[in-house]
């Protein structure tokens, strides 16, 4: 690729008369694929983060959404006693394939869920108070987030890095690996993670009920309950 740039700049420049390279077209190579983090891995991670960022990322890792549409959850999107999350595809805050999906809460899930405090706001989470926003009430800084979870990273010894390691994406790696391994159709893994279905006849005809969704969710092996937080952390 940096030969046929520079063939090109020297082609503009009227140095040579063709470029030989100007129609060859190369492709990146990619990483190899690392899968996201283990459960176990995972489980430390939630351990070492404060509580408020912890909910977040126990969102991501036992369901699979993207950072960026947990950042637009509405309180209303997260409906416990019906023991769903609605990812609303909304204007200016459009899911990838513009579609709404819902995935069912994992029993490893809820504890977090109910200790997100109780008070008016116009997002399910935050970022903290600010100068600029004293009450807490702005939305929730993904990139931000994604710099949290490395420096964690880091602390464990974990490796980061997109080609590397892992960033807060990997989450979803890890979710999508874990249901499959689990025994959960990739069908339902993927309409969890709001993927296209293939064009296969599978992937084309394939219809899962909102009972079906429940019941395979319970069947993912998250375990229960919520890791211990470290000693002496208070709500954030």
């Amino acid at each position: 690729m940096l030969l046929k740039r520079f063939l090109g700049w020297c082609r503009q420049r009227k140095l040579v008369a063709e470029n030989p390279l100007a129609e060859t077209k190369f492709r990146r190579p990619r990483p190899p694929r690392r899968g996201g983090p283990t459960l176990e891995q995972i489980n430390v991670i939630l351990n070492a983060a404060d509580d408020r960022r912890r909910r977040i990322l126990a969102v991501l890792a036992f369901t699979g959404m993207r950072s960026g549409e947990c950042q637009h959850l509405h309180p209303e999107d997260v409906d416990i006693r019906g023991n769903w999350i609605h990812i609303v595809s909304r204007e200016g805050y459009e899911t990838k394939t513009g579609e709404n999906r819902d995935v069912p809460i994992h029993p490893r899930l809820r504890p977090f869920l109910e200790r997100q405090p109780n008070r008016s706001r116009p997002w399910f989470f935050t970022g903290p108070a600010t100068p600029k926003y004293p009450n807490g009430d702005h939305y929730l800084n993904t990139k931000r987030l994604n710099e949290y979870f490395l420096t964690i990273l880091k602390k464990l010894g974990i490796p980061t890095g997109r080609e590397d390691g892992f960033t807060i994406h990997s989450l979803r790696h890890s979710f999508k690996t874990f249901c499959i391994h689990s025994g959960i159709p990739r069908e339902v893994v993927d309409a969890w993670q709001g993927h296209s279905p293939d064009r296969s006849a599978g992937g084309a005809y394939y219809r899962l009920s909102s009972e079906e969704s429940q019941r395979f969710m319970t069947q993912v092996p998250f375990g229960t309950g919520e890791p211990a937080a470290p000693a002496g952390e208070t709500e954030v």
